[in-house]
């Protein structure tokens, strides 16, 4: 896991998981919006960065243990997780397994994850689709480093297309961010996420944001994350 912020045991971690084939590199222009109330940590799973030499996880459990296990070794300060897209499925499931350890869940892009795996599965049908929906045009017109992408998000979503949902558990707030231009995930399909805790469960809309939040929209939504918990920067 990646730090980009002074590990001090007196502020919250914010623990990111990032979307299928990524890694930990975009959160790092997160910091700003936290300035020195939180540090900000970006998960690496294998087979990306400087882990590119490791073998890509093919289990969801077996991922989100690596997350728990990264966790855990912040020692006991206050964890917050957030994922995007793939990787809100892993920060639930990780926020599962830790408890009260974890104070607030913050996913993006993601529908409920009873409709996880199967959504994952039509995703996989077509190599050609998921090259269009995850792929820039930059990565797209290099073909050695279009394969590399593809073989990771082919392993990480065929991962999630295996995963089986239990219901419920959690006791902490959720709130679920959307894009307003996100033309995959509409607001009236994200209702589901509130079944998955007795706290409070909110859906929030980010104007002019794609499904990745890609451009301007990124350190906006760090910044409402920073705004959610009462972490401005300082």
């Amino acid at each position: 896991m990646a730090s980009f912020k002074p590990r001090s045991t007196d502020t919250p971690a914010l623990v990111c998981v990032p979307w299928a084939g990524s890694g930990a590199a975009p959160f790092r222009a997160w910091t700003p919006a936290f300035g020195q109330n939180a540090g900000v940590y970006g998960v690496r799973l294998p087979g990306r960065e400087s882990r590119i030499e490791e073998t890509f996880l093919r289990d969801v459990d077996a991922m989100v243990a690596g997350i728990v296990d990264d966790v855990l070794d912040l020692g006991p300060r206050p964890i917050v997780l957030f994922g995007l897209c793939s990787g809100a499925l892993l920060a639930y499931e990780a926020a599962r397994v830790l408890g009260s350890r974890v104070s607030h869940l913050f996913v993006a892009s993601q529908l409920p994850p009873i409709d996880a795996a199967r959504v994952a599965a039509e995703e996989l049908e077509s190599r050609e689709a998921l090259a269009e929906r995850y792929l820039t045009a930059e990565a797209a017109a290099d073909p050695e480093m279009a394969e590399l992408l593809l073989e990771v998000l082919e392993a990480d979503i065929g991962a999630i297309s295996g995963y089986h949902y239990t219901p419920g558990g959690l006791e902490i707030p959720i709130t679920v961010f959307r894009g307003s231009d996100d033309h995959e995930i509409g607001a009236d399909l994200l209702g589901g996420w509130t079944a998955e805790s007795t706290g409070r469960v909110a859906v929030r809309e980010i104007s002019g944001a794609n499904h990745l939040f890609s451009g301007a929209s990124w350190p906006e939504l760090a910044a409402e994350i920073s705004a959610e918990l009462g972490l401005a920067a300082n």
